[in-house]
């Protein structure tokens, strides 16, 4: 099936209101572009890249994965769906110009000094058929191209504007990417929740008012970036202006990120929860470091290793890159644990630390770091893809990488539990052969490896260390015991000084769960849990009461009158008295339980605050009431739920569930009485 229709490429251009609402007219009767949904990629195989529009040449291979090297030639425009199932219209100027239902009247267009910029009508399709490549532009000594992928496991696109200066100057560049709406934008949402674009801002959500049409989210930039655009939405008008500067025979990449959703409150959580990292997995990490306004991680512990796909690499002193195949079968250095030889399998690359005859650093599968020195006489054995051995002194290599594989990825992943030392060393070792407990203002507690995301040694003024939790807790004290015992998973068993560890690390990243307890310490900790206490006491200056914490939505400490507090219940009551107890048990979940004096919180906010026992049971009773055969049964249970006030609201829209279409509309006209909408 061919992917051309009557709207297939417009060209940009600001519609005056009268044809603007002619087009929308059109639109509304389908009678110029009908259906895109069921359009397929066609894709027509040819061998050979694509020419670079302007007479530039083929795409240049020089970097691996900079192009996409395995496809097909692919006629423009061409239609793909993402994992969510929105349609991206591809054309040939690596634009958008629908999607679905009109989520745009042309989008995402490139220009250059305020010039757009037009691309063949042929392209390249990856093998995997979820990206497409324009040709390349030739303008000011650059050759510019557009990756656009669109991810099938999400409802997302992503394009990658290359820039590769062919020159022997720095050329200067005013990039700007420009949207056109079918209509006015009529809520624009920024990351940082001001009311435009700052520098705080990563991305912005824009709300269509075309009925049926998506909102889309505009992913622009990482929070690491420098490289930060400015962006204005005005009418129907989107632009986002990247102002930079690409060096001198070098390349550099601008990547960002498009959704389309008909919901802007699912958008704007994914705005919020967007991690652009995991979607650029896909690209070498030769690639992620081009890229300006999404800058990659400076490697593993800072070693930053150029590898290739074809071949094993080797850069000698003078910076000469060599390709073929290392032929060592294994590596011995002198460590800081004593001599190690380590099998060449287990070693990703060497980087020479600079100043230090034969002193290397080896990164080794799952984020291992060895550093030490080659004997004298080492050598890097190393044959050429013509046939050739060479045997080149360790003192006359930089660094050394194996080809990437799927033994030896381009990004290493984490393995397993880590120790990093001041020394520049990581090593993983086997968990159950660290015994360790810290010891808090609260008392000593074990720690449990498989609730801690890392615990770091090297914090300001190095007066104290922190314990990190899978869950978002952090947690002040001293790591015990002073001589650390640990089992390398490379074997050796040691005992380690605990001044020699900068940090240990147990997991990748933390797994926080919004439906647990917050505790603010005056130290500056954050817990999160679950108050464990059975009933709390507090003397009021009305008498005493006891609650159960389950009923308490939250808890404010006075800083300046030792054991004061407010407590605000479920149902919005507030309470102001002396707490009855000295410490209250908090538990970490999953992690300890701590006894923390009163004067150390500041607060405890809970998520999940219920109404006691009975007031449960009494909603419960009057939820089913509201499926009662008898019409004056349904109505006095309506009116007795708005009678028991707002604290009722979360329980109620829980009830929403319900099968029952009556109860459903019941609940929903009770919400609506209560003031809180459904």
């Amino acid at each position: 099936m061919g992917s051309g229709n009557a709207l297939n490429e417009k060209e940009p251009m600001r519609h005056s209101r009268s044809g603007k609402m002619a087009l929308l007219a059109t639109l509304a009767l389908g009678s110029a572009a009908g259906s895109l949904q069921g359009q397929v990629v066609r894709m027509i195989a040819q061998p050979g890249p694509p020419a670079a529009a302007g007479g530039a040449g083929p795409i240049s291979r020089g970097r691996p994965g900079l192009h996409i090297s395995s496809g097909k030639r692919v006629s423009l425009p061409q239609n793909l769906k993402d994992g969510a199932g929105y349609l991206w219209d591809i054309q040939r100027y690596g634009s958008i110009t629908q999607g679905t239902g009109r989520a745009y009247s042309g989008g995402l267009y490139l220009y250059l000094n305020n010039s757009r910029l037009s691309f063949s009508g042929q392209g390249w399709i990856n093998a995997a058929g979820d990206e497409i490549e324009t040709p390349q532009y030739s303008r000011n000594n650059l050759r510019i191209s557009r990756r656009i992928k669109v991810y099938r496991d999400r409802g997302m696109a992503r394009w990658l504007d290359i820039y590769e200066n062919t020159s022997s100057q720095a050329v200067a560049v005013k990039a700007r990417l420009y949207s056109d709406m079918i209509t006015t934008v009529s809520r624009t949402v920024y990351s940082s929740g001001e009311s435009r674009f700052t520098g705080a801002d990563t991305a912005f959500v824009t709300v269509n008012t075309y009925s049926g049409a998506p909102s889309l989210l505009h992913y622009v930039c990482s929070k690491r970036s420098k490289v930060r655009p400015t962006v204005t939405v005005q009418g129907d008008d989107i632009n986002v202006y990247y102002n930079f500067t690409v060096p001198a025979r070098k390349t550099v990449v601008v990547c960002y990120f498009e959704s389309q959703n008909r919901s802007a409150t699912e958008l704007t959580k994914l705005m919020k929860s967007f991690r652009p990292a995991r979607a650029l997995r896909d690209l070498p990490f030769s690639v992620r470091k081009l890229l300006i306004n999404m800058p990659a991680a400076t490697g593993i512990g800072g070693i930053v290793l150029e590898r290739s796909a074809t071949g094993d690499l080797v850069y000698n002193t003078h910076g000469d890159p060599i390709f073929g195949t290392i032929g060592n079968e294994s590596f011995r250095f002198e460590t800081f644990f004593g001599p190690m030889t380590i099998p060449a399998g287990e070693v990703i690359g060497l980087a020479a630390v600079g100043g230090e005859d034969r002193r290397f650093r080896a990164l080794l599968a799952g984020g291992q770091i060895i550093a030490g020195q080659m004997p004298e006489q080492a050598a890097m054995r190393f044959e050429l893809p013509s046939g050739g051995k060479l045997s080149v002194p360790f003192a006359a290599v930089r660094q050394c990488a194996y080809r990437v594989s799927k033994d030896k990825p381009d990004e290493v992943r984490f393995a397993g539990p880590l120790v990093i030392l001041r020394t520049g060393d990581r090593v993983a070792f086997r968990p159950g052969s660290a015994q360790l407990k810290f010891r808090t203002r609260h008392g000593t507690v074990g720690l449990d490896p498989n609730s801690l995301l890392s615990i770091t040694l090297d914090n300001a003024g190095n007066a104290v260390h922190r314990a990190n939790f899978l869950n978002g807790s952090q947690l002040a004290g001293l790591l015990e015991p002073a001589r650390i015992p640990l089992t390398l998973k490379l074997g050796p068993k040691l005992t380690i000084r605990r001044h020699l560890i900068a940090q240990v690390q147990f997991a990748e990243q933390s797994e926080p769960d919004t439906t647990l307890d917050a505790v603010t310490l005056s130290n500056n900790d954050e817990l999160f849990g679950r108050l464990a206490e059975e009933s709390l006491t507090l003397e009021t200056k009305y008498g005493k009461v006891t609650l159960s914490p389950e009923n308490i939505r939250a808890m404010s400490f006075s800083r300046t009158h030792l054991g004061r507090m407010s407590l605000r219940l479920w149902d919005g009551s507030i309470l102001r008295g002396q707490c009855g107890k000295q410490t209250l048990a908090f538990q970490i979940m999953p992690g300890p339980t701590l006894d923390i004096h009163v004067g150390q919180y500041v607060q405890i906010s809970r998520k999940q605050a219920l109404p006691p026992k009975r007031v449960r049971e009494r909603l419960e009773h009057l939820v089913r009431q509201l499926g009662a055969e008898s019409y004056k049964d349904r109505q006095a249970a309506t009116d007795g739920l708005v009678k028991m006030g707002k604290g009722i609201v979360p329980m109620l829209r829980e009830s929403l569930a319900a099968g029952d279409p009556e109860v459903r509309q019941r609940i929903t006209i009770v919400l609506e009485r209560l003031g809180a909408g459904p």
